[in-house]
């Protein structure tokens, strides 16, 4: 090695050293190309962080964003951190990338991009901290974001079989999951499952997710599921359930739309209605509406300049209850009590029977939610993560 390559590169390390990441950067790469067999291990180090601090730390550009990384990966080798504490540049880097390509909706490129990463090597500790609101705040690991990551991009890329095979892997490498993580890691094998016609093993993973998440497109998935293997009488009871629970109306087109299926012929004309809902959602929102639709609501006596669409859900709220309900048993009784947080309680029927219920399940006004109050309700099996078993909860609770 020359002397001067030898200064150069000791100016350059004192250049980093002295937070002048750029100087540093372009004082590595002016000799790197032609002279890389100067380089020990440690120059190769600080050429690395030289570029993570100009390039990749905040990255302003995706191509010199890649570039830097794809010049770190020739520069260092990815260190095996599943065991000890550490930072390695070319992880950081490799992991500061797929988390760009993902804002960014490069779900094909991280996939690529994700095959340089060997995720044995990757950190499986989470992190936690309180932000300045005192928010405790879970980070995952980079052994679960990486299969995070992957696993989404897979199922966005419709790539089914290896979402399957990805996510899997995660449930059964990783030890600890942040942020529900474990769950939307079966979700997206529920997902995938669905898709390639595998419905019994897709409710399945549903079924467990459904214990610990009662979100209504939980349950619209399961209805499809259902109605994919030929069981319309369980797929209405799911998409009945999901059409009540709380949500976003304008997102639950496809839950209304399957409920058009399935009423159509035991209740053509509510079925129609269904349609409508739909057609005046996408009016309202000024989102495309076929050709067959469109059609659909001009044969019919509905008002097509109609967006309100949310007076015609509440209309068609009343046949859901109604539906759901018309073949169990209505029970009486009264709220006992109503928890601290006030957000759950448990009502005490006449024989003495107790029986948990959420709040949303409350049909009354506002001022009437007190213990004492008079009700009538349903039963509906629900899942007591405390003592891991299903129990009877009250819904559809209304004052007497």
């Amino acid at each position: 090695m020359s002397e001067d390559i030898k200064k150069t590169l000791i100016q350059a390390k004192k250049l980093y050293q002295n937070k002048k990441y750029k100087e540093s950067k372009d004082l590595y790469e002016s000799i790197y190309e032609d002279n890389q067999e100067a380089f020990d291990i440690w120059d190769k180090r600080f050429y690395c962080w030289a570029l993570y601090q100009t390039y990749i730390k905040n990255p302003a550009d995706k191509t010199e964003l890649i570039e830097a990384v794809d010049l770190i990966t020739q520069l260092l080798p990815q260190e095996n951190l599943s065991k000890k504490e550490g930072v390695c540049g070319y992880t950081l880097s490799m992991m500061k990338l797929l988390d760009y390509l993902y804002r960014n909706n490069d779900y094909e490129e991280i996939i690529v991009w994700a095959d340089r990463l060997n995720p044995d090597y990757l950190s499986s500790k989470n992190s936690t901290f309180t932000n300045d609101e005192g928010k405790v705040i879970h980070n995952p690991s980079f052994r679960e974001k990486y299969y995070s990551l992957l696993s989404k991009s897979y199922l966005e890329e419709e790539d089914y079989d290896e979402c399957l095979t990805i996510s899997k892997e995660a449930l059964e490498k990783l030890n600890e999951f942040t942020n529900n993580s474990d769950i939307w890691f079966k979700w997206r094998i529920a997902k995938s499952l669905r898709e390639i016609g595998e419905y019994n093993e897709a409710i399945e993973y549903l079924k467990d997710i459904y214990k610990y998440k009662k979100d209504w497109f939980i349950q619209g998935e399961l209805a499809e599921n259902y109605f994919f293997k030929g069981d319309n009488e369980k797929s209405l009871e799911y998409a009945l359930s999901a059409a009540l629970n709380h949500g976003d109306i304008d997102k639950k087109i496809k839950l209304y739309s399957l409920l058009e299926d399935l009423l159509q012929e035991e209740y053509p004309d509510i079925a129609l209605k269904h349609a409508y809902l739909i057609y005046s959602i996408r009016l309202h929102n000024e989102w495309s509406i076929d050709e067959s639709l469109e059609d659909k609501i001009a044969d019919s006596e509905f008002d097509s300049e109609n967006t309100e669409y949310w007076k015609i859900e509440k209309d068609l709220n009343s046949f859901w209850n109604e539906l759901k309900y018309k073949n169990q048993e209505q029970h009486s009784g009264y709220i006992n009590k109503i928890l601290p947080h006030g957000k759950s309680g448990f009502i005490r029927t006449d024989n003495g029977d107790s029986y948990f219920f959420n709040k949303f399940q409350f049909k009354g006004d506002d001022e009437d939610f007190k213990e004492g109050v008079n009700v009538l309700f349903y039963l509906e099996e629900g899942y007591d993560k405390s003592k891991d078993e299903f129990k009877l909860n009250a819904v559809n609770i209304h004052t007497i």
